[in-house]
């Protein structure tokens, strides 16, 4: 049947870790800014930081958060990737 290699649940436990760090990334920078825009009133080149932010600073941020999940995601399933593509490829040979 199903069986839990110590692999395969470090890897789950490594993915629920990023996932919530990632979601804690995504919601400072969308309502962090949002909720502490008068405190953010620094400059940021010729603007202000919170209104940088706001503008394009978290798309920014959001795009980051889509390519460090999908690295990691990617790096952590190839060696799965992998196994799935070899046993595909006996199942096949065999009649």
């Amino acid at each position: 049947m199903f069986t839990h290699s110590s692999q395969h649940t470090s890897s789950h436990r490594l993915m629920r870790w990023l996932t919530a760090a990632l979601l804690g990334g995504w919601a400072a920078a969308s309502f962090g800014v949002v909720y502490w825009a008068r405190e953010l009133s620094f400059l940021w080149g010729k603007w202000p930081f919170s209104f940088w932010m706001t503008a394009q600073g978290s798309v920014l941020v959001f795009l980051a958060i889509t390519v460090i999940y999908a690295f990691v995601a990617n790096r952590l399933d190839g060696p799965s990737n992998q196994q799935d593509h070899d046993q595909d490829r006996d199942y096949k040979i065999q009649p």
